[in-house]
């Protein structure tokens, strides 16, 4: 009597599939921790960023002056001029060195960290504040205006910047334009916090407050990330770094939500202004120029305020 054994093709082709995939699996786990975890100093970077974090006269200065020149450029609506308030801003150590602290579980540096960002906050919106009371212009200009209402774009402005940041760091190469790309987040609405401050404007504080905060977290939460990818994990276990990052991945999708929400809002409100504009130009031929259009979205029903230049008068417009 003899037996006969059988093997599927499908399971057979399945199955070396799954073994080829855990082979690519393994091998790109290797190939990071030699060639790519395995080249970076931890203990350099550590104390860089350490000392980028310490608060010191210096830090406290070019925070004042970056901040000074900032709230300067957003009353005058000069992007040239912000710009030149990112090339000074120092606020990029600190919020970087919240993710790294986080990420090796050194609570020592995290406080000394929020620390030095909590100081450098305070002296940044208390000098824009004063420049605002003291200056003859208080007009919420287009650049304060796109800053008080935060949406999803701008939580990927913080990951890309904080994206660039900390991989510079991590990899030593650190610089001007990395400073830059984290004060692209930062800089900006702390100045206009100060200016809603001085103004007794609630609309513009309480955005540009929500902006800055979730700028923050996202680029502190990315330094985080980053940090643990490069295998930055000294005193933390398993199962720490394991909550670790789901309180990262929930962090980001509450951030997320209603800041989607709000782009939603815009994108909504940009279609309609469209829309409306039109509306209001049918009614007239085509040689008719529209100089001011106001929408008052609050309103119910929504009004509309709009000044055309005609040719000739139409009163019954």
């Amino acid at each position: 009597m003899t037996s006969e054994s059988t093997t599927n093709p499908v399971i057979a082709r399945g199955q070396l599939r799954g073994a080829s995939f855990g082979y690519v699996v393994l091998s790109f786990r290797k190939w990071w921790r030699d060639s790519v975890v395995g080249t970076v100093d931890q203990a350099e970077v550590i104390e860089k960023r350490r000392e980028d974090c310490a608060m010191s006269a210096r830090y406290m200065f070019m925070t004042a002056m970056s901040a000074g020149i900032a709230i300067l450029g957003l009353l005058l609506s000069s992007p040239a001029v912000v710009i030149g308030a990112m090339l000074l801003s120092p606020l990029m150590g600190p919020i970087i060195g919240l993710g790294f602290a986080l990420a090796i579980g050194d609570y020592g540096w995290l406080r000394q960290s929020a620390k030095s960002l909590a100081y450098g906050t305070l002296i940044a919106v208390a000098l824009c504040a004063l420049i605002v009371v003291m200056s003859p212009i208080q007009t919420v200009t287009a650049e304060i205006a796109a800053r008080t209402r935060p949406n999803l774009f701008d939580l990927l402005v913080a990951v890309f910047s904080a994206l660039a940041g900390a991989y510079a760091m991590i990899r030593g190469r650190e610089g001007t334009i990395v400073g830059v790309a984290i004060a692209t987040a930062l800089m900006p609405p702390l100045a206009v916090i100060g200016f809603g401050l001085a103004t007794w404007n609630w609309t513009v504080f309480s955005g540009a407050l929500m902006l800055y905060i979730t700028n923050l977290l996202a680029i502190a939460l990315i330094a985080a990330l980053m940090a643990r990818l490069y295998g930055f994990r000294t005193s933390l276990s398993e199962r720490q770094t394991q909550f670790q990052n789901i309180v990262i991945v929930v962090a980001f999708i509450a951030l997320a939500v209603p800041l989607g929400i709000s782009l939603r809002q815009i994108g909504w409100e940009a279609g309609a202004s469209r829309q409306l504009q039109g509306e209001v130009m049918d009614v007239f031929d085509g040689q008719a120029r529209l100089s001011q259009f106001d929408i008052n979205f609050d309103a119910e029903p929504i009004e509309v305020s709009a000044t055309v230049g005609t040719p000739e008068l139409r009163g019954d417009a």
